[in-house]
């Protein structure tokens, strides 16, 4: 990939920004405001999930793949964000080498939250109703498809883009969102195959299995009455459906513009969407990302109870020491 070396050397006077500078204030500053309560809140809940490991973990398998979510989307935020910001306030990327890594860990981090997303939208179907089936055989139903999908956006997207040769011609653009065209997006096959694949099939099958949720909980609450065993499994598990739609509804806000925009530029207008793309849409799975921990918290009271705890040991401490509560 010698090629790739020729545009390091370029200074910021000799590259037009994708965006303005008072855009780039504005969304950097954006970034910087919402990361900061959300690492917060990751932290303590990762700390709680270590405390309660056994209950959380050794004694519920669903509390797994959320677990897999919140430390993708922790990395997004904790590793990645920092090249957006530096790429923010500057308005360029400085070399082409930043531009392969940041490339490739955002595209890696981004595609396993989606991936992970839509694996808890089928798990959560089963668990709700044929959860003697999981339990039976959690090693082929839970452990192996969980560990699939973490190894295999890894290992496409390292034969994407670290390790796919690029076209002599091939040149970055430094004032791009992760430098834009990457070179696998010069080839046809692995274009239409990262679209389809990585993007369009995932976000249908997310939204097909959480139509599927809804209907079917909405058709046993009208035929059921409240006392059968039926209702009593929605109820119990109602957290368990509330947080599993708060998180695909992020990822489906995330994605689902995504889809609409390639179909347009496909079929349509190939440069239909671009300012929204790169003013808006680059930094959404940020967003998605930063309500992560809030929305998991639907369905673990257990560190709910804990954080209520310790701000009231807070309070109580104010008040002795007779500081002004927060």
């Amino acid at each position: 990939m010698n090629n790739q070396t020729n545009n390091t050397s370029l200074v910021p006077e000799e590259i037009s920004f994708g965006i303005s500078l008072i855009e780039r204030t504005i969304t950097m500053s954006l970034l910087i405001a919402l990361a900061i309560p959300s690492l917060i809140c990751f932290l303590v809940i990762f700390y709680y999930f270590i405390q309660l490991r056994k209950t959380l973990l050794f004694d519920r398998i669903n509390h797994h793949v959320i677990l897999c979510i919140l430390i993708s989307d922790f990395l997004l935020i904790a590793t990645e964000l920092p090249f957006s910001l530096r790429y923010l306030s500057l308005g360029y990327v400085q070399s082409t080498k930043v531009c392969l890594f940041w490339a490739f860990w955002d595209y890696y981090l981004e595609a396993t939250t989606l991936f992970l997303t839509v694996y808890a939208s089928i798990e959560r179907y089963f668990l709700i109703f044929h959860k003697e089936r999981i339990m039976r055989n959690k090693l082929f139903f839970h452990y192996i498809p969980l560990g699939f999908v973490c190894f295999y956006t890894f290992g496409i997207y390292v034969y994407f883009i670290p390790l796919f040769p690029c076209k002599p011609n091939h040149s970055y653009d430094l004032s791009a969102f992760v430098c834009g065209g990457l070179c696998y997006l010069d080839a046809f096959i692995q274009s239409v195959y990262d679209t389809i694949v990585d993007v369009m099939l995932p976000t249908c099958v997310l939204l097909i299995f959480n139509l599927l949720m809804i209907s079917r909980v909405i058709n046993y609450k009208q035929k059921v009455s409240p006392s059968t065993t039926v209702s009593n499994i929605l109820k119990k598990n109602r957290q368990m459906i509330l947080q599993l739609l708060a998180i695909s509804l992020m990822a489906l806000i995330t994605w689902l513009p995504w889809i609409f925009i390639i179909l347009v530029q496909d079929f349509y207008d190939p440069s239909f969407g671009e300012q929204f793309i790169a003013i808006f849409l680059h930094y959404l799975p940020y967003f998605t990302s930063f309500a992560s921990p809030f929305l998991a918290l639907i369905n673990l009271p257990e560190i709910r109870v804990e954080f209520k705890k310790v701000m009231r040991q807070v309070t109580t401490a104010l008040h002795i020491l007779n500081l002004p509560q927060v």
